[in-house]
């Protein structure tokens, strides 16, 4: 009982601090609702990419593209994002790769076309990979900003892009 009556007592002071008076409005309002503001560089809806972050996921992609080529496949999952290292071991990655993107390990170059970027960090980008071979394969690249940058979440071949000329 004497438990309860100090609880109460917490109560009613804690109370007692509360304005009783709404806020004036010169006082900015805020409600439990309301969404905070994103940071200037997130994007609230899906839009274009500026060329810095482009450019970074360039980079990404391209890193994975080159340990590829070269045989690389520990290096090449290293840009995977952690979401995908938690749920696809190395071993496994290696086998989709030889079975289902062989075009990556033969690539001579690489392009990125219509990048765009979606909220809580997510962007996808085109890859056009043309193979030593002479082949052309057009992959659709899912990506997310992590803390050591962009990295990849998943590809899929897809039919090529033309630029509408």
């Amino acid at each position: 009982m004497k438990f309860a009556a100090s609880a109460l007592l917490v109560v009613l002071t804690l109370a007692g601090c509360a304005p009783a008076s709404p806020p004036l409005e010169s006082e900015p309002e805020t409600t439990l609702d309301a969404e905070p503001s994103p940071p200037p560089s997130a994007p609230t809806a899906p839009g274009g990419c500026d060329i810095s972050t482009e450019r970074a996921m360039a980079a990404t992609i391209g890193a994975q593209i080159d340990a590829l080529s070269l045989g690389d496949f520990a290096g090449a999952y290293e840009w995977a994002a952690p979401a995908f290292q938690m749920n696809v071991p190395l071993e496994v990655f290696e086998i989709v790769i030889q079975d289902g993107y062989s075009s990556l390990l033969e690539a001579r170059s690489h392009t990125l076309s219509d990048c765009v970027l979606f909220p809580q960090d997510l962007g996808n980008t085109v890859v056009t990979v043309r193979t030593v071979s002479g082949g052309v394969f057009t992959y659709y690249y899912e990506l997310i900003n992590t803390d050591q940058g962009w990295r990849i979440l998943g590809a899929a071949e897809i039919a090529p892009v033309s630029s509408g000329t």
